[in-house]
């Protein structure tokens, strides 16, 4: 890829640390960037462990909540 989707940019490969939403960072992903816009673009192998990564978390989430519990007396 050369140029970016979003803005017509030129895109540089780099290696990057990316936040989650979850506030978890993976450190040293393999990513194009828009030098312009900072769009961030991965390879089919890179974005499937991002989103194995996303919905482990999600799941661990769902299992660390605390339980539902009745009416406090």
């Amino acid at each position: 890829m050369k140029t970016c989707y979003q803005c017509g940019g030129h895109i540089s490969r780099k290696i990057i640390d990316l936040e989650l939403e979850e506030g978890v960072i993976i450190k040293k992903v393999p990513a194009e960037v828009c030098d312009k816009c900072g769009e961030k673009y991965f390879d089919t192998k890179t974005a499937t462990f991002i989103q194995e990564i996303t919905g482990f978390i999600k799941n661990k989430r769902i299992e660390l909540a605390l339980p539902a519990r009745g009416k406090i007396k």
